[in-house]
């Protein structure tokens, strides 16, 4: 071989080699800035007394049960068996900061609390727009979304009773920053008789920005929908529209196909809700954000500045692992509907029939068998037996 052929070669091999460790250095660059960016997200845990959450969950025992009888009213049961002023004393007292250890995930199945807010510019404190709870069993390949009415009357955990999306604000009033997701939390728990593991909450404004982000997403609207007094961030309202049929959504319609309820009611919303939840996934995991770095950076700093959550950074990192390979057709969901509440009377809302509820809470976990379907088809019989 040549000299000078043998110089061209070493040349070719040097300049691959400068491009291959630039695009390796620009990679851990992102790779960096992304976890950087997830760490900014993650908040110190907060816990509350396990033994004034039990106390108030024995105390509510008797309420709970007499909502079985659609005829008595909760709200009076439960005055005569929880004093909220002490417990909240107690619980103020207490609460304390706990370190989340970082481990991998495990076989065993974890439970989420998504929350939405409906934060304006300025406002300190906020109610959760949105609550679904996501079921993860990596073990036995289970996802399950279960919405919760933001509406749905409960007893907060050492607290007084009103809207389960209050608990959020309620939390953080009380007991200063990171009480509002301990109390939301706990407040699941309690209603559901479920261990809650982490939450996640995101401002409605970082749901915009990541969707926009991934260039918007598909959803398939199932019936067309008119709200002539959808609200809007000034305060006043404007009309929205919806047809029905497969169409791609920016992050502002998405948000706003998410949040209307004028058209039929919150629990249609919560509906649309998990289908937008689910579009973002399937979005996020179409284009490889899974499986890849490239370009990673750019999502977590959409976010960053937008979501709250107690999860470490390695369980993020090994439910994207996991996140790679799950059908979304197998993805279960459920919700707290029309067939399974009661009224209450004023100023309460409506409350969960506890037999109908206990009985979505075990198809929700798998503990009850159903049949694969949608989230209408598997709650169409909720009421039957109550």
């Amino acid at each position: 071989m040549s000299f000078s052929r043998r110089r061209l070669i070493r040349g070719v091999t040097l300049i691959i080699g400068l491009i291959t460790l630039a695009l390796m250095l620009r990679l851990a660059l992102e790779w960096r800035q992304a976890l950087a960016d997830i760490d900014a997200m993650i908040v110190t845990p907060v816990t509350l007394p396990v033994s004034d959450t039990h106390a108030a969950r024995d105390g509510t025992t008797s309420a709970q049960e007499a909502g079985d009888n659609p005829d008595t009213d909760m709200s009076a049961a439960a005055d005569t068996a929880l004093s909220p002023m002490g417990a909240a004393a107690a619980l103020r007292a207490t609460i304390t900061p706990v370190v989340t250890p970082e481990a991998p995930l495990p076989d065993s199945p974890l439970n989420i609390l998504l929350l939405g807010t409906d934060a304006r510019p300025g406002d300190e404190l906020t109610r959760t727009d949105a609550m679904v709870l996501i079921h993860l069993d990596p073990k036995n390949d289970r996802v399950s979304m279960l919405s919760l009415p933001r509406d749905l009357w409960v007893t907060y955990p050492g607290e007084d009773r009103g809207r389960i999306n209050a608990a959020y604000a309620v939390g953080e009033e009380e007991y200063g920053p990171g009480g509002g997701a301990a109390l939301a939390k706990a407040t699941v728990e309690e209603l559901l008789d479920l261990e809650v593991d982490y939450f996640a909450m995101v401002n409605f404004e970082g749901f915009r920005g990541l969707i926009d982000d991934l260039g918007g997403i598909t959803i398939d609207v199932p019936e067309a929908i008119y709200d002539p007094a959808y609200p809007t961030e000034d305060y006043g309202t404007m009309k929205v529209r919806f047809r029905a049929g497969t169409q791609r959504m920016s992050g502002r319609r998405a948000l706003i196909y998410a949040r209307t309820r004028h058209a039929d009611s919150d629990f249609g919303r919560n509906q649309r809700q998990q289908l937008v939840l689910m579009a973002i996934f399937e979005t996020v995991r179409d284009r490889g954000l899974l499986q890849q770095l490239t370009n990673l950076d750019d999502y977590t700093g959409a976010l960053r500045d937008y979501v709250r959550t107690d999860m470490p950074r390695s369980t993020m990192l090994d439910l994207a692992r996991w996140g790679r390979d799950l059908d979304m057709n197998d993805v279960r969901r459920y919700a707290i509907d029309a067939n399974i509440v009661y009224d209450l009377e004023d100023p309460a809302t409506f409350a969960a029939r506890p037999q109908a509820l206990r009985r979505v809470v075990g198809q929700f976990t798998g503990s009850i068998t159903t049949s694969a379907g949608g989230m209408s088809t598997e709650n169409s019989d909720l009421h039957t037996d109550d």
